[in-house]
């Protein structure tokens, strides 16, 4: 199975071919996936892995190869799986959603505010949160109902579509932790509300996590506009927020990749 992504269709739109390609056509889409073992390399002696073994895998360098009868991956970022008590698309959703594993370890004991909680990152990460011992998490999603039932089971789940997250008198009262923002934009939300005291300040370690651009959909065909969506931003932002508005806003935090191991796969 392959769990596809907005960076396939990106890559597929052609609005950043020029650093993530395809460098020739035809080309194969996707990256994240699973499936069995058939071919393992000649020199390979670690023993870890057999031709058998059901494993899930995230691209490596770029989104390609993985839409095909077979698929040539790396085995720094793949991982077993069991089965059968998982299906082929629940495993793909392991690679697909595996950088949640990298907020997830940051929520232990707090209230947590989860922006985008019923897509694959957001969904994954509610359920890694919770075994990671938060406190109480809440969910923003257009259907709340889902975010209440298991596995996602967040303690309190708000329809954007109805309620203002950043101006509930609740969360004033009792304010978060930290916001996980997977739904893009939020940092620009909570700033023209006027509403940081949903969430604590930096002073009292209030902290805001992203992985996402302000945009969803952004075209990038040269260097400086890749540095203009994911370097400048992120970067004037954290050090505003450890400088200049540490009594306001929460120190903002932008996750720029993964490590190329295995355990964010399956932990």
């Amino acid at each position: 199975s392959v769990a596809l992504a907005p960076g396939d269709c990106r890559v597929m739109s052609g609005k950043t071919r020029e650093f993530q390609g395809p460098p020739s056509f035809p080309y194969i889409p996707a990256g994240d996936c699973s499936g069995i073992i058939v071919e393992l390399p000649e020199d390979y002696d670690d023993g870890y892995f057999q031709v058998g073994d059901y494993v899930a895998a995230r691209f490596d360098a770029v989104p390609r190869g993985a839409l095909a009868e077979y698929a040539v991956i790396s085995m720094n970022v793949c991982d077993k799986v069991g089965q059968p008590s998982m299906s082929p698309d629940e495993a793909a959703t392991l690679a697909s959603a595996s950088p949640a594993t990298v907020l997830a370890d940051r929520c232990t004991g707090k209230r947590v505010l989860v922006l985008g909680a019923n897509g694959g990152q957001g969904s994954h990460f509610c359920q890694l949160a919770r075994r990671n011992g938060a406190a109480y998490i809440v969910g923003v999603s257009e259907d709340p109902e889902r975010l209440l039932k298991a596995p996602i089971a967040c303690d309190k789940a708000i329809d954007y579509t109805q309620h203002d997250v950043w101006t509930l008198p609740e969360f004033q009262k009792n304010p978060f932790d930290t916001v996980v923002d997977l739904a893009c934009g939020g940092w620009l939300k909570l700033q023209r509300s006027g509403a940081s005291t949903i969430v604590k300040p930096a002073v009292d370690g209030g902290r805001y996590l992203t992985m996402c651009p302000d945009e969803p959909i952004f075209e990038a065909h040269s260097l400086w506009s890749i540095l203009s969506i994911f370097l400048f931003p992120p970067l004037w932002r954290a050090f505003k927020s450890r400088v200049w508005t540490t009594r306001t806003l929460p120190k903002y935090t932008y996750v720029m990749g993964l490590t190329s191991t295995r355990d964010v796969m399956t932990k």
